[in-house]
């Protein structure tokens, strides 16, 4: 079992573009899959041969999942590693520091809704239910 419910994360690369970008920080709920299955277009921090990475769903397959970046020409993905086991699924993303022009792409892990984050902050609440996220007690 996973022992701290959310991490921190920053973006490294631009294998998740135009979603994610290079030094955006993200929270990922690391007991988002305990007792629940993972969904397509989920994104998702897994540890592959050692490396934290953050890619999105494609497939999932009993206790395997396939992940793809967004940036498909520019990502290490499933299509070279091959399945990620569950056993190596850090979290789900559940905040990220600065929302895309599109609207936010994360759903609160309580109730599914849009959560709203705050640019600089490491914190969150959902609009619909008011969970609110924090990380690890920062400011």
């Amino acid at each position: 079992m996973k022992v701290a419910p959310i991490s921190r994360f920053t973006i490294n690369g631009y294998s998740m573009l135009p979603t994610l970008r290079e030094g955006q920080d993200v929270l990922s709920f690391n007991w988002a899959y305990l007792g629940k299955k993972p969904k397509v277009g989920d994104i998702v921090v897994v540890k592959v041969n050692g490396k934290e990475m953050v890619k999105r769903i494609q497939k999932v397959d009993d206790r395997q999942i396939f992940v793809y970046g967004d940036n498909m020409d520019q990502s290490t993905d499933s299509r070279n590693f091959g399945p990620v086991s569950m056993d190596h699924v850090i979290g789900k993303l559940i905040y990220s520091s600065a929302l895309p022009k599109h609207g936010n792409i994360i759903d609160c892990p309580q109730c599914g809704s849009d959560v709203l984050g705050i640019y600089g902050r490491k914190d969150a609440i959902c609009t619909n239910c008011g969970f609110k996220l924090s990380c690890c007690g920062e400011p």
